[in-house]
């Protein structure tokens, strides 16, 4: 049994103009950075739900994320 090969297309890359600055992504990865940390604190019972909730926003105010959490699907994230 052989399989066929389907030819894929698709559309060409388009250039995105973005005013995203340095500042703007530092912050975002130490924010990504910070969520690890505090995500994996929680998966191990060291802190709750209350505080991880509570130091994610502390997090948010000091490191704004270009994405919002909630807009992010981690289902696929292992800690």
């Amino acid at each position: 049994m052989t399989k066929q090969v389907k030819t894929v297309t698709h559309q060409p890359l388009m250039p995105i103009k973005t005013d995203t600055t340095q500042q703007q992504l530092l912050d975002e990865l130490h924010y990504q950075q910070s969520r690890q940390v505090i995500t994996k604190l929680l998966n191990k019972g060291l802190i709750s739900e209350n505080e991880f909730k509570q130091i994610d926003q502390l997090n948010q105010q000091f490191f704004p994320p270009l994405i919002e959490p909630e807009n992010v699907d981690t289902s696929i994230i292992q800690s």
